[in-house]
């Protein structure tokens, strides 16, 4: 037997058996690396199996090719945690294997761990109350927890959700999805969740699981870089790219989505006036800075959940959430039309004022997007024929 610190495999302790063993008197022992007694690759094995029963439960045994005395060796290794005056220990138990096949079970058990070590996924094997008994050297790399920072499946938790709220959504979801795969014996639906990692990053990872006998047999892919990718591929789906407001499509998606809560929407359509002048004038390099600094002031009037799209060249248009009547849609409106003609545009250095012309609506719930919007563009041409720089209410 001998008895090892719970972060390093330094000997603490051994008794009479392991000195005549390895071979060294029993002083020897005291702070002897473990690769000392049995090699390099069988304390890296010992480092993998994590056989973390509870405290005074010895783990699986499992078996070691190790170098003893200079000699191969094949020995079966048990693993027990205990507590001594509060510090917590590794007790391993050293025994020869039983020679009948322990060599070519050593060997399989070997390409086996070489296998799973080789894996680009995240592996572990847990027994059924989700204890981890091994995992493999992907799972180390993705989230940087070892043995000692993972004693209990609480750790876990604690750990790769910091936040208490969204701890407890991942928790529903891992044991709901486990639950419904175990009653219909089969494999987990694979999931998404994201993940602290030891080093203070955030990774998105995808969860797989299947229960096997009485171990659960858990895979982890890291999936942060595909789902960024998506999530990149739906901006550029979704927004204009001169201005990262709203393309046309999405607007109206957004807008149906809006009006199909079955309340009122309130549609704003807007026209930078004399825009034609200002890309003969100035270029349509300084034009497409001007549609630049226009979006910017709208968006810096509206509130998160308003919508703001661009339908086209210097058209915009807008959808207020929840408005309470005609006089607040005005009121919206007359903020946006100051906020843009108050002070001059200055863009390439080149200073030049600019004005909006405006058409509003409300869309009752009976009403169909397309006829509210419409309403307010009629609207936006009434404005622009009064001389512009104005905000026109359609009352339907």
């Amino acid at each position: 037997m001998v008895l090892v610190e719970k972060t390093v495999l330094t000997v603490r302790y051994a008794n009479r058996n392991a000195a005549i063993l390895f071979g060294i008197g029993l002083e020897a022992f005291r702070d002897h690396p473990v690769e000392g007694l049995v090699g390099p690759e069988a304390t890296l094995m010992l480092g993998q199996i994590w056989s973390v029963a509870p405290v005074g439960v010895p783990g699986e045994p499992f078996l070691i090719r190790a170098v003893v005395q200079g000699q191969e060796r094949v020995l079966m290794v048990q693993a027990t945690k205990i507590v001594v005056e509060g510090e917590t220990l590794r007790l391993l138990t050293f025994m020869d294997a039983p020679p009948q096949g322990s060599v070519t079970l050593a060997g399989w058990q070997e390409n086996v761990l070489s296998l799973l070590n080789w894996l680009p996924f995240g592996f572990e094997i847990a027994s059924a109350d989700d204890q981890i008994q091994f995992a493999n050297s992907t799972f180390k790399d993705m989230f940087g927890y070892s043995q000692d920072d993972i004693a209990n499946i609480d750790d876990w938790w604690r750990l790769a959700y910091p936040d208490p709220d969204y701890r407890a959504f991942a928790r529903s979801q891992w044991y709901t999805s486990i639950a419904a795969a175990r009653a219909e014996n089969r494999e987990m639906t694979p999931f998404d969740l994201d993940v602290a990692t030891a080093r203070g990053e955030q990774r998105t990872i995808q969860f797989r699981h299947r229960t096997i006998g009485n171990f659960n047999v858990n895979l982890y892919i890291d999936v942060t870089r595909e789902r960024a990718y998506a999530r990149e591929l739906k901006v550029l789906a979704d927004t204009d790219p001169l201005t990262g407001a709203m393309n046309r499509r999405r607007f109206f998606e957004e807008a149906d989505r809006r009006h199909g809560k079955g309340r009122p929407v309130a549609f704003l359509m807007l026209d930078i006036d004399h825009f034609k002048t200002i890309n003969d004038k100035y270029g349509h390099g300084v034009g497409d800075l001007v549609l630049v600094e226009f979006t910017r002031r709208c968006n810096a009037v509206l509130q998160p959940e308003d919508c703001f799209g661009r339908m086209g060249g210097e058209e915009f248009a807008i959808v207020l959430a929840r408005p309470e009547g005609m006089a607040d849609v005005l009121a919206v409106a007359e903020e946006i039309r100051l906020a843009v003609c108050a002070q001059p545009f200055l863009v390439a250095k080149t200073c030049m004022p600019v004005s909006t012309s405006m058409g509003a609506a409300i869309c009752a719930p009976g009403e169909s997007v397309s006829s509210g919007i419409s309403r307010a563009d009629h609207a936006l041409y009434s404005a622009k024929a009064a001389g512009r720089n104005r905000v026109i209410f359609d009352r339907g």
